[in-house]
């Protein structure tokens, strides 16, 4: 895994431009990701995010629903990892909840020192190759009641779970905050391998962002010095753009 300038060009979108939205939303719904430019400040995230769907509250986020992620000098709270300077493995937000949000979008406020890079895995994609490759951990890593993410009170689910419509979703988090059967613990090592060779590492200058199917799209950052502020926001899409929870199982459209 390397960062680039951008290796997710095909998927990039200029917000100011006329008939942005469509174009972000049609690459939300062919491929689950869309980067996106053009974001001067959080009223203007905010915008665009109440463009695409209803905005979700979370815990961390302040009473319009945006997440500000920077380092905090003492993160007590379970779970936190993500205002400290360290990297994140590649996971899925609100992975406690029983029905995650759909979409997670996440803009740049200001660029870390050096490091910081974000990224991104495509859950179908690992889907993909382990029915290609593995089978039989696939099997285990769909297995309901194998994984519990949050805590005791939270979700006992599992990394590949069945939706109507013989769609997937992929739910997972492996920091402190997840226990696992020991059947799927035995394939976390092939996980984190597929998690690693699909891994897209990228740099986001200030005002631009990217927004995922957090159903489909895991997402992460390397370690960092300096201030890096990164703002997120949680989305319940619209139902006109006909955005559909998951993904279907199988090879990934190019």
């Amino acid at each position: 895994m390397s960062a680039t300038a951008d290796p997710l060009t095909a998927h990039r979108v200029d917000v100011r431009a006329p008939g942005a939205l469509a174009e972000l939303t049609e690459s939300l719904a062919q491929h689950g990701i869309a980067v996106f430019t053009g974001v001067s400040g959080q009223a203007a995230l905010l915008g665009l995010a109440r463009r695409l769907g209803q905005v979700v509250g979370h815990r961390d986020a302040d009473p319009s629903g945006v997440t500000t992620i920077t380092p905090r000098p003492t993160p007590a709270t379970a779970g936190a990892a993500g205002f400290t300077t360290r990297g994140l493995r590649p996971h899925t937000d609100c992975s406690d909840q029983a029905e995650p949000p759909h979409l997670m979008m996440l803009a740049c406020a200001q660029r870390a020192l050096f490091g910081g890079d974000c990224v991104v895995v495509d859950g179908q994609a690992v889907h993909a190759e382990l029915a290609t490759i593995e089978q039989a951990a696939l099997a285990e890593l769909s297995l309901p009641r194998s994984a519990l993410f949050g805590g005791a009170a939270g979700h006992l689910g599992a990394v590949f779970e069945t939706l109507p419509g013989r769609r997937v979703r992929i739910r997972l988090r492996t920091d402190d905050q997840a226990r696992f059967s020991p059947h799927v613990r035995r394939r976390l090592p092939l996980l984190h391998h597929l998690l690693d060779e699909h891994a897209l590492a990228f740099t986001l200058p200030a005002g631009a962002g990217y927004v995922v199917n957090n159903h489909r799209w895991l997402h992460a950052r390397t370690a960092f010095t300096g201030s890096r502020m990164m703002r997120r926001v949680l989305i319940t899409p619209h139902r006109q753009f006909g955005l559909l929870a998951g993904f279907t199982p199988g090879p990934v459209a190019s």
